[in-house]
């Protein structure tokens, strides 16, 4: 069993118009209400893969129950810390004709003094269970970053394998000393948080395995239409992606996350583990709701990968 550690939740509110234009009132054709943030696509894309896996976050008020209550009628298994206060955000995903999606997020419930203290401790207890865990999303307003890279270490010392998908100062926190870990971000979540620009293939590389000379168990790298990077202490491998009809990239990162997470836990090998987090990315590009994609058309992506060693 994976463990899916989503420390911010959120509501999706789905929208589909035509056309998006600022200043104008737009009347979507479609509505789609679901349970969303980093974690649940990670654990909604493990279970199309017919993976065992386990949700456990932080929700809030109101908003909350209907995480909780939408997260359960898909049949996603979960045990929610509750919060005393506060409301889980929404987050409003605008697809429309003229190319990808446009994402809203708000930032979540400010966590009190306490608040964090009683979560880790209940992810630290859920960890027990698993063979391995994802930490992936954002962290909510007032989190102590080094106290989230404080959970991620702390798993790490405990459970086979924990990875870590989440941006900006957690992240920045997460690299100072990263062993153990492995890491999954996109080229601007890792620029940002290295504080340098990563414009080609030769620096991403080069700080990919900086990460891993840190002590880092893996690091990996997203590019969107131009594939990943991923590199381990025995060297680096880069992956195509397959040729799709974009419709929304939104959950493309955490579906690769989740084929990556499902393959190492099945025990295949890097080239494949690569070949599967890359097929579910683009599986999931081509349909217009996170994470919702069909395991049939992997495996047909999958056929399709070639995952390059780089030495």
């Amino acid at each position: 069993m994976i463990l899916i550690v989503a420390s911010n939740p959120a509501i999706d509110r789905t929208l589909h118009v035509p056309v998006l234009e600022p200043s104008r009132v737009h009347r979507p054709r479609e509505v789609h209400l679901g349970a969303g943030g980093k974690g649940l696509n990670v654990a909604r894309a493990i279970r199309v893969l017919g993976h065992p896996c386990r949700l456990t976050g932080c929700l809030a008020g109101h908003t909350g129950d209907l995480v909780a209550d939408l997260a359960r009628e898909e049949g996603l298994e979960a045990d929610w810390h509750r919060l005393p206060r506060g409301e889980t955000r929404n987050c409003m995903l605008l697809n429309h004709d003229q190319g990808d999606a446009t994402v809203i997020n708000e930032p979540g419930p400010v966590l009190q003094a306490g608040d964090w203290d009683g979560f880790a401790r209940k992810v630290e207890g859920l960890a027990g269970a698993a063979r391995g865990v994802v930490l992936a999303g954002s962290v909510p307003p007032s989190v102590d970053p080094e106290a989230y890279a404080g959970l991620c270490r702390s798993l790490a010392r405990r459970v086979g394998r924990v990875w870590v998908d989440s941006p900006g100062p957690p992240l920045a926190a997460i690299l100072r000393d990263p062993r153990g870990l492995s890491l999954k971000v996109n080229r601007f979540e890792l620029s940002e948080a290295l504080g340098r620009t990563l414009d080609d293939p030769g620096r991403l590389l080069a700080a990919l395995r900086a990460v891993i000379g840190a002590g880092a168990a893996l690091a990996g790298v997203t590019l969107g239409p131009e594939g990943a990077l991923l590199a381990t202490a025995d060297g680096a491998w880069r992956v195509e992606a397959p040729a799709t009809r974009l419709v929304s990239s939104v959950g493309s990162g955490d579906s690769f996350l989740a084929g990556l997470a499902v393959a190492w836990d099945r025990q295949w090998g890097v080239p494949d583990s690569l070949r599967l987090a890359a097929a579910c990315g683009a599986a999931n590009a081509e349909s217009p709701y996170p994470a919702r994609f069909r395991s049939d058309r992997v495996q047909d992506l999958f056929q399709s990968c070639r995952a390059e060693y780089l030495g």
